[in-house]
């Protein structure tokens, strides 16, 4: 059946449309109505996939009085306004006439009702399994957090030892040097007296000698004048 007009029409004994311009009205009527078409099902998001692409997928059958069909049946114009009681009876006797009984749409519902909750139970293991992936890739961000942290704290321990160690160093030199500057004073001061070493001591002993010659420099050499 491909709408509830033609079970229903037998039913109350309406004729098929024959005027012309009432079925041009009613093509351009579904023609206005009509859906803009669908992005392929691969480009939609998995929760707005269509039901009629679950019931594919599923392998939902196909079938002859489903319950798209009894949904026309009960908006047909026919009964549309009629109470409900009278739709039951008027539905149900129509079915019969056709061969077929209400359980059928009713079995058609629960396959598809299935398909669909099987459906949703993959999303929920998509969604499960992401949350299991995202917890173990936490726990590795995490790790790998810490261990950068231990890096760096080891990274700073060795820069602040290195600062240390050279501050440690130029200390032990000093006091070399100090003893160095002792040793050289009481040396030289039976001779020249009281030697600190200061700047302004060195500067004055440094500008009273001469200059060493270079290596390679010309020197002056005595010549006896008697020799020709």
């Amino acid at each position: 059946m491909s709408n509830g007009t033609g079970m229903l029409g037998r039913f109350f004994g309406s004729k098929p449309e024959s005027n012309r311009d009432e079925r041009d009205r009613r093509h351009h009527h579904e023609e206005r109505t009509h859906e803009p078409p669908r992005p392929p099902e691969e480009d939609v998001p998995p929760h707005l996939r269509s039901f009629e692409s679950i019931y594919r997928s599923a392998r939902v059958p196909v079938s002859p009085c489903g319950v798209e069909e009894l949904e026309k049946m009960i908006a047909n114009p026919i009964i549309a306004n009629a109470p409900p009681e009278t739709k039951v009876i008027a539905l149900k006797f129509a079915l019969d006439r056709e061969g077929h009984t209400i359980e059928e749409p009713k079995a058609d519902a629960a396959r598809k009702v299935k398909a669909l909750d099987a459906y949703h139970g993959t999303l929920l293991q998509r969604a499960d399994s992401l949350e299991r992936r995202n917890a173990e890739r936490f726990k590795e961000m995490e790790a790998e957090r810490l261990e950068f942290i231990r890096r760096q704290e080891e990274e700073k321990e060795r820069l602040v030892q290195e600062a240390q160690e050279a501050e440690r160093q130029a200390r032990e030199f000093e006091a070399r040097l100090n003893a160095e500057r002792q040793r050289l004073s009481e040396l030289l001061r039976p001779f020249v007296g009281e030697l600190d070493f200061n700047e302004a001591d060195l500067d004055s002993v440094l500008s009273d000698v001469t200059p060493a010659p270079e290596p390679g420099s010309p020197t002056s050499v005595m010549v006896d004048p008697s020799v020709r």
